[in-house]
């Protein structure tokens, strides 16, 4: 019984030190979907910003606790900005919430720190 607690304890310490340093699968798909929508005319934000919110969503399925929550609303941000009009106020103040979010997102998880 002992042998066993003992064999736990050391599993469920080296846990988190099996996820160390792999940024998630999320990290760098936001910044596809941000290239694509600056090489279009304003016009056709919205819609190109559509072609990524698939891909967006799917990248967030992956993740759960903080991470997943904060990429689901960048993938909720994304979708909103690709149902407005193009080039509209609301499409900017979406698009806005989608960069803010996902420099969050980035800032958090995905750079890795400068070594000194």
């Amino acid at each position: 019984m002992a042998r066993a607690v003992l064999v736990s304890l050391l599993l469920a310490l080296s846990l988190p030190a099996c996820n160390t340093g792999q940024p998630p699968a999320f990290c760098g798909v936001t910044d596809q979907a941000r290239l694509a929508i600056s090489n279009v005319s304003p016009d056709r934000y919205a819609s190109e910003a559509g072609k990524h919110v698939a891909e967006v969503r799917r990248a967030a399925e992956g993740l759960s606790g903080e991470q997943g929550t904060l990429a689901r609303k960048v993938a909720d941000d994304l979708e909103a900005a690709s149902e407005a009009p193009g080039g509209s106020m609301e499409f900017t103040l979406s698009y806005n919430r989608f960069v803010k979010d996902s420099n969050d997102f980035d800032h958090a998880y995905c750079n890795e720190p400068n070594e000194p």
